[in-house]
């Protein structure tokens, strides 16, 4: 196992990538301690997700901030990875706006599902009901699960889906232009 995951792994803080508008940023997610282990993301106190050009950059808010979820476990781990540059995981933005995409391309698929997974913990950790509702439709629901299915089931079967797949293509790029709109680039 890399360092960096077993750090992350320790203190349940994970250093994301986020690719957003073909740029590359970075923002921590992880269980907050003090509010019940609830999956969090680093955010302004607007509520606004935080991304930042460079790790160190990030790490560096970090240990100066006060006001940041379960910030005393978070600064610890700041302090552990500071000068390890790989992030955790790469959470792609963009593909929530993109215009088409082919069901067979599993590793798409599968970053589709885990930047689903994301938005919908920041979406919870701020309440956002807009963005709630709809992360919360059915199309979207639908789609979740037949992915679910098929990472779990597959055993190399062809993914398959019911939902129409314009439709969600725009509900998708909704979310995306919500999403952008909560989005604070620290400079």
């Amino acid at each position: 196992m890399k360092k960096i995951d077993n750090i992350s792994e320790r203190y349940r803080k994970y250093l994301l990538q986020i690719v957003f508008e073909e740029q590359m940023y970075y923002t921590v997610s992880g269980a907050d301690f003090s509010d019940q282990e609830t999956d969090k993301l680093l955010v302004d106190a607007d509520g606004n997700i935080l991304l930042f050009s460079l790790p160190a950059d990030l790490l560096s808010v970090i240990l100066k901030g006060t006001s940041f979820f379960d910030n005393g476990i978070l600064q610890e781990w700041a302090r552990e990875i500071n000068g390890i540059e790989e992030s955790y995981a790469v959470i792609n933005l963009d593909l929530l706006g993109q215009n088409n995409f082919y069901l067979n391309d599993v590793d798409l698929l599968k970053s589709i599902y885990d930047t689903l997974g994301i938005v919908e913990d920041y979406a919870n950790q701020i309440n956002d009901e807009r963005l709630l509702a709809l992360l919360e439709k059915d199309i979207l629901l639908q789609f979740k699960d037949d992915l679910a299915s098929y990472f779990i089931w597959s055993e190399n079967k062809a993914f398959k889906t019911f939902v129409h797949v314009d439709a969600l293509l725009l509900l998708l790029k909704e979310i995306h232009t919500k999403l952008k709109e909560r989005l604070n680039i620290y400079q």
